[in-house]
C-alpha cells in the first residue's frame, strides 16, 4: 500500500466516491425489489452498477489507495466497455418494451468487452507490471477509445430510434400508454456531447498532453449523467406502471354517460370522439385534429361548440379532464399513486398543467381535493 501522506483525496474524487456508493446501493435496491422486476429496470441497474464498479477502479488509482501494479496486475477489468452496450439495451427496452433484444445485437455489442478482458488477462498472465507498464497505458487508452466509439454508436442509434418511435406512435389510441420521451432525448444529447469531449481528452492524454483538470470534469460529468439516467429512469418506470393500471381501469369501466340534448349532428359526433372514444385523454389533442376527423374547418367547429354547447374547446377539454382526474383522486385503488400518473392519464400534458387547470376549475389543487371531505365521485359521470 502507498503511505498515507501520498493519498490524493480531493473534491472531485470525493464526489465520485459518493456517486459510487449511491450507484451500488441503487443496484441492490432495484435488483431486490419486486416493484422493479422488469427487464428494462434490471438493465438500468446493471448499467449503474457496472459504471460504479468501473469508477471504483479509477477512484482507488486516483486516490492512491493501491499501487498501480496491484490494480493493473490483479483487479483491473475493462468495465467501461459495458457502458455503451448497456445504455443501448436499456434504451431498446424503454422504446420497445414488448420486443426482445436480438441475440446478434447482444453478442455484437458485448464482444469488445470479452476481447478486452481476454487481452488484459493475457498481459497479466504473461508479463510483470514493469515489463507491461507501457502496454497497460496503451491498452487502457485503446479500450477507452473503443468504449467511446461504442457509447457514441449507442447514443446516436437511440436518438434515431427515439425520433422514429415518436413519429410512429398512435395519435389517438387509448389501448396503450404512450410515453413522453423528451427527457430521454435530452439525456442522450448530453451523453453525445460528453462522448465528443471524452474522445478529445483521450487523444490529448495519448499525446502526453495533460489537459489541466479536464479529466476530472469529464469523469464527474459522465457520472452525473449516468446516475441521473438511473434516477429519472426508475421514476419514469414507476409513473408508467401506475399509468398502465389506471388506463386499464379506464378502459374496463363504464363509459361516461352523455345526455343527448343537442340536435346538431356535429355536436353528437364531437362528443362521441372526445368522450366515448376518449380522445380527451390525449394531451396533444387540438381543435384542428377534431375538425379534421369531422371534416370541418377549425373555425366552423369552434363556432358550433360556442353556440350549441355554450363553451369553448379548451374549457370543455379541461372540464372532461378534471372530472376524470377527480374520479382517480377519490378511487381507493389509486390512493398511493403519484399525482403525475393521475394527471397524465386524465389527459394533462404535465404535472404543472394538471395542478394549474385543476385549481382553476375547482378552486383546489389535486392534493387538496384528494384530502378534502367531499363525497366520493360516482363511477359513471354525466356530461350535459
Amino acid at each position: 500500500m502507498v503511505a498515507p501522506d501520498h493519498y490524493n483525496f480531493n473534491l472531485f474524487n470525493s464526489l465520485i466516491l459518493g456517486g459510487i456508493v449511491q450507484g451500488l446501493l441503487f443496484g441492490v435496491v432495484v435488483a431486490s425489489s419486486k416493484k422493479y422486476r422488469d427487464t428494462g429496470t434490471l438493465l438500468l441497474a446493471a448499467l449503474i452498477v457496472a459504471f460504479s464498479l468501473n469508477n471504483l477502479q479509477y477512484y482507488v488509482a486516483d486516490a492512491h489507495l493501491v499501487r498501480l501494479r496491484y490494480l493493473y496486475g490483479i483487479t483491473w477489468t475493462p468495465l467501461q466497455l459495458l457502458l455503451g452496450p448497456l445504455v443501448y439495451f436499456y434504451g431498446l427496452k424503454l422504446l420497445f418494451p414488448e420486443k426482445s433484444i436480438p441475440r446478434k445485437t447482444i453478442i455484437g455489442l458485448l464482444l469488445p468487452f470479452a476481447l478486452g478482458w481476454l487481452a488484459i488477462t493475457y498481459v497479466k498472465a504473461t508479463r510483470t507490471y514493469l515489463e507491461a507498464k507501457m502496454d497497460y497505458l496503451y491498452l487502457e487508452a485503446l479500450l477507452e477509445f473503443i468504449s467511446n466509439v461504442l457509447a457514441t454508436f449507442a447514443v446516436s442509434k437511440l436518438l434515431w430510434l427515439t425520433h422514429k418511435a415518436e413519429r410512429d406512435a398512435e395519435s389517438f389510441g387509448v389501448s396503450i400508454v404512450l410515453q413522453k420521451l423528451q427527457w430521454f432525448r435530452n439525456i442522450l444529447i448530453t451523453f453525445l456531447i460528453l462522448c465528443v469531449v471524452w474522445l478529445v481528452v483521450i487523444v490529448l492524454m495519448v499525446l502526453s498532453i495533460e489537459p489541466d483538470g479536464m479529466w476530472y470534469v469529464i469523469w464527474l460529468s459522465l457520472s452525473v449523467m449516468i446516475y441521473w439516467l438511473g434516477h429519472i429512469g426508475i421514476y419514469k418506470y414507476g409513473v408508467l406502471e401506475e399509468r398502465k393500471k389506471i388506463r386499464s381501469h379506464t378502459l374496463n369501466r363504464s363509459s361516461v354517460t352523455v345526455i343527448d340534448r343537442y340536435k346538431n349532428d356535429y355536436v353528437s359526433r364531437f362528443e362521441d370522439l372526445l368522450i366515448n372514444k376518449k380522445y380527451f385523454l390525449n394531451p396533444d389533442l387540438t381543435l384542428d385534429n377534431i375538425a379534421e376527423e369531422l371534416n370541418l374547418s377549425k373555425s366552423h367547429l369552434s363556432r358550433i361548440i360556442n353556440k350549441e354547447m355554450k363553451t369553448t374547446f379548451p374549457e370543455y377539454m379541461n372540464e372532461l379532464r378534471v372530472k376524470e382526474a377527480k374520479f382517480y383522486l377519490r378511487h381507493p385503488d389509486f390512493g398511493n399513486y403519484t399525482l403525475v400518473a393521475i394527471g397524465l392519464e386524465a389527459g394533462f400534458a404535465s404535472k404543472t398543467s394538471f395542478n394549474n387547470t385543476f385549481k382553476k376549475v375547482t378552486g383546489m389543487t389535486p392534493s387538496e381535493y384528494k384530502n378534502s371531505e367531499i363525497e366520493t365521485e360516482p363511477s359513471a359521470q354525466s356530461f350535459v
